[in-house]
């Protein structure tokens, strides 16, 4: 769970699809001039003086300080706190409470002390208890957050207020650990290896942890001062209690730590871990030409390797990883011109990846900046060179194989950030055949061989951030990928961040630049990210401005759905952090975006209001709605002229029960609808969990949307022949998608652990109605004869992917790893497809499709 309260704030922001922007006048390019005045209102309301706005939220507390105990003996981590240095170590106390109401003392006492050698950090909490019995104490795998009681351990050895770790134990020996950074964020894609102990008494429970120095990053002193803070959740209660008060709504959290000192005489460990691993898998699948018995099997070796070059310096390698562990992608529908954005799930890529991020804000409305880097494009699926004209492909690798990958990052004594990250794709080859004819005797041959799709292909990613002032930076970014044969991309990046007043207010700004493509069609852009935001206990607003070239194209190692584009926006928010008549909190949202293109066409604007609450029972309730103004889509041709796009309107509620509960649900409904009425979709969700043991839980989602498109695009065509489009032709769609997704897990132990995941997708699609556009920058269109399409565009499409993983963390930092995945899919053109979802769900169990089963065994060696 994160290191921070989770209720601090809540904004819900609703996206809007691309091809359906909605409009409040009759011209889509005209801006009415009450948007003039609502903007100036809320630039006002951000700018007025701190102290009218009751600002109390970084308002400045007593520091607080703890003394740390040398000891020569170090204490056995057995949870139970009767070692002679829990006798003498300085005891921390005085807890105030978060949640459930704000500045009151905590209802249940906690202490905790901190002894230390030449090795290791020893912490040591007792969280008391008035009723033990009630002690929430379930079991999950490592970083799996459930509702449970737990206390949390932060530490920031730089003592820069900006950077640190965190480790969180629950009672049943549960474990998360993370990385702090940007002051406010966190990270728990970090494995260190650490111990704790945990122990169930009559007076409560008490944790005991050893975190050695290898696993934190400081600086060589005499004399240390690192910043600490600890934090306590009491589940039954839904209370949050702290050492130091952060208050809701309070920019900061690593800033407002409290000081750890008393630490002499230790030298930074500098630490090799090294963690050989090898596999095996075996593949079933149809039979193909590349698999004719539809059989594979191949194993696999390879090494993950740790290094401290210096307290402050890290070394992170890999040689041939492998990820067959990771949880496969979702299946989606996209019939949208805009690639669909994957999260990285890769371990080695997933950790650490936030040292090369600057801050992206974003709102309802608006698209964000562009994700400069973006790890999912190292191993991509191969396929940028063409097989040869003639060949036939037979198969062709899922993914580009990863030869080895390098990370280097740390942080100087002057308080300079740094991130390298270097990686290295192999050659891959599709399968193809060719058939050739002998003039002679008319006899076919068929020759099976190997054809270059993708070249060896080097990535490399570097990241510099320099901290000004007190909470402020300034930082560089520059990605290149080289390919044997084809053209080097190249992106770079200048930020800053000015943050002051205890954080509540800050501006950001970041300027781009790429070059990318072959020799002779060289793309040069830049985009230019403005963001400033001012925020209270209880009001605030945020404003940003983005603008990308047309030849901006990052794509090649980062991400963006689009160039040529400008954007706007205004988010402006009121919070309710203590209980009233309806609610214990409450959130309130206002939301305003302008889209326009870089030939002055508006893309679109609109509105968006939400508003979400957590009700006196601990349910949660939100919803909202966003109206869009009428605009142009200038992609909707697929290269052809702009066509306008009515108004709409989208409704959105959702409910959520109280997750403390063994059963818990959620319901989520939304309808969007067009100006016209021809356009309109409806979406519905239900959510069940289930914690039938402390150490099973389940969860089983459903979602249903319906939509008709009055104009959605199908083809172009060429009439006559000379390669120009000259009718761009759109269908009424009907579309329904249901998705389901089940999953189990069951933790056997601290450190053995089952998860299974399962998750049938079926779709379907029916077109009617064929017509062509009319008129550049129209909605109106002209009949057009099904007979002149090229083929049958109706639809539906089936998958089902899952997998089951069984890992035993056999001791620490030492894993073996039996997975199961299987990918089934089935895309067919029906004419006129009837939508049988149980059907389809059942069908998908049956489709043909790919089983692997993987065994995964890793050692990890500390030095």
């Amino acid at each position: 769970m994160p290191p921070h309260p989770a209720p601090w704030k809540i904004s819900l922001r609703s996206q809007r699809p691309n091809q359906h922007r909605a409009r409040l006048q009759t011209t889509p390019d005209a801006t009415p001039a009450p948007w003039f005045r609502l903007c100036l209102s809320m630039l006002l309301l951000c700018a007025m003086p701190t102290a009218a706005r009751g600002h109390d939220a970084g308002a400045a507390q007593t520091p607080a300080f703890i003394s740390a105990t040398r000891v020569s003996r170090p204490p056995i981590i057995d949870g139970r706190l009767d070692d002679p240095v829990w006798r003498a170590a300085a005891i921390a106390s005085g807890f105030t409470q978060s949640d459930p109401d704000e500045g009151e003392p905590a209802t249940e006492k906690t202490t905790f002390q901190v002894a230390y050698d030449d090795n290791a950090l020893y912490i040591a909490v007792m969280c008391y208890e008035s009723e033990p019995g009630k002690i929430v104490s379930r079991l999950s795998r490592r970083d799996e957050a459930t509702e449970r009681d737990w206390v949390s351990l932060n530490i920031d050895p730089h003592h820069d207020h900006k950077t640190g770790f965190y480790f969180v134990v629950g009672p049943s020996g549960w474990q998360e650990d993370g990385i702090l950074f940007n002051d406010a964020s966190f990270d728990n894609t970090w494995d260190g290896v650490w111990s704790a102990r945990t122990a169930v008494t009559v007076d409560g429970w008490s944790v005991e942890c050893r975190v050695p120095y290898h696993a934190l990053r400081f600086s060589q002193r005499e004399a240390h001062t690192w910043g600490v803070f600890v934090h306590r959740w009491i589940s039954r209660k839904q209370e949050r209690d702290q050492w130091i008060h952060m208050p809701k709504g309070a920019a900061g959290w690593t800033s407002r730590f409290g000081h750890l000192t008393g630490i002499r005489e230790i030298s930074p460990a500098k630490h090799v871990e090294v963690m050989p691993f090898a596999l095996g898998r075996a593949l079933r699948a149809p039979k193909t030409a590349a698999h004719p018995n539809g059989r594979d099997l191949a194993t696999s070796a390879g090494l993950h390797l740790r290094y401290g070059l210096s307290p402050s310096v890290s070394l992170n390698a890999t040689i041939n990883p492998d990820f067959g562990q990771v949880e496969a992608d979702p299946a989606v529908l996209n019939l949208g011109v805009f690639e669909t954005f994957l999260e990285e799930r890769r371990p080695f890529f997933v950790e650490g990846n936030t040292a090369f991020r600057a801050p992206t804000p974003g709102f309802a409305g608006i698209d964000r900046p562009a994700r400069l880097f973006h790890s999912r494009r190292i191993g991509r699926a191969p396929g940028r060179l063409h097989i040869p004209d003639g060949a036939r492909e037979i198969d062709r690798p899922a993914a580009s194989t990863i030869i080895g990958a390098a990370k280097l990052s740390g942080k100087t004594a002057g308080r300079t950030s740094f991130a390298i990250l270097d990686a290295v794709t192999a050659d891959e080859y599709a399968v193809i055949q060719r058939t050739t004819v002998e003039p002679a005797t008319g006899t076919e041959h068929t020759e099976t061989s190997r054809a270059l799709i993708e070249p060896l292909t080097n990535y490399f990613v570097g990241r510099v951030q320099q901290d000004v002032l007190r909470d402020s930076a300034v930082g560089l970014l520059l990605t290149a990928m080289h390919s044997d044969g084809l053209a080097t991309a190249y992106v770079g990046s200048t930020d800053a961040e000015l943050k002051w007043d205890e954080n509540a207010h800050r501006v950001f700004g970041r300027l781009s630049a790429s070059r990318s493509g072959a020799h002779n069609s060289r793309k040069d852009g830049y985009e230019a990210v403005g963001y400033i935001s001012t925020s209270s206990r209880s009001v605030g607003g945020q404003f940003y401005a983005d603008a990308r070239s047309p030849g901006f194209d990052p794509n090649d190692l980062g991400f963006v759905p689009r160039a040529g584009q400008v954007q706007g926006g205004a988010h402006v928010f009121a919070r309710v952090q203590s209980p009233w008549a309806l609610a214990r909190e409450s959130d309130f949202n206002f939301n305003v975006w302008y889209d326009g293109n870089y030939d002055g066409l508006t893309l679109g604007r609109g509105v968006n209001l939400n508003s979400s609450h957590t009700l006196m029972n601990y349910w949660r309730v939100s919803f909202g709605m966003t109206h869009a103004l009428g605009a142009y889509d200038d992609r909707a041709t697929r290269g052809g002229p702009a066509m306008r796009v009515p108004a709409n309107t989208r409704w959105f509620a959702n409910v959520r029960s109280d997750r403390r509960q063994p059963w818990s649900g959620s319901l989520s409904a939304a309808r969007q609808r067009s100006e016209e009425g021809r356009t309109r979709s409806a979406q519905f969700s239900v959510g069940l969990g289930m914690r039938p043991a402390p150490y099973v839980q389940a969860s089983i989602d459903a979602s249903y949307s319906a939509r008709t498109d009055f104009a959605q695009w199908v083809q172009n065509l060429d009439d006559d022949g000379d390669g120009s489009d000259d009718r761009f032709v759109f269908g009424e769609l009907d579309s329904d998608v249901l998705r389901l997704t089940a999953r189990l897990d069951v933790a056997l132990t601290t450190t053995l652990t089952l998860q299974g995941y399962i998750g049938p997708f079926v779709a379907a699609g029916d077109y009617r109605a064929f017509k062509e556009l009319a008129r550049p920058k129209s909605y109106d269109f002209l009949p057009l004869s099904e007979r002149l399409l090229s083929g049958n565009p109706d639809f539906i499409r089936r998958s089902l992917r899952g997998n089951v993983v069984l890992r035993w963390e056999y001791q620490p930092g030492s894993a073996l790893f039996l997975v199961w995945t299987q990918n089934r899919r089935e895309s067919a053109e029906e004419d006129g497809p009837v939508f049988a979802p149980f059907r389809g769900i059942r069908e998908s169990f049956a489709d043909e499709g790919e089983n692997i089963f993987l065994l995964k065994i890793n050692y990890w060696i500390g030095v």
